[in-house]
């Protein structure tokens, strides 16, 4: 199992909520299980989860939190 310091990972990215934080996780691992050779880290290949979480972590996945009357989409 792998820790995750999700509040400062957060501040770190501007993040606004631990929900965006999971939805950014989610559409990464997804992608990664989807095809296998978009890893930019060296991760658990077993495990799409973990290697999501240590790219972004590590800041090696560019993302764009959308917003629309200060409400995130």
């Amino acid at each position: 199992m792998i820790y995750i310091d999700v509040n400062q990972i957060m501040k770190k990215y501007n993040i606004p909520n631990k929900y965006v934080l999971t939805m950014l996780i989610a559409k990464r691992a997804r992608a990664l299980s989807e095809d296998a050779s978009k890893r930019l880290f060296g991760g658990d290949r077993d495990k799409p989860i973990n290697t999501a979480i240590e790219e972004i972590k590590e800041g090696k996945v560019a993302f764009i939190v959308k917003t629309k009357n200060n409400q995130i989409i």
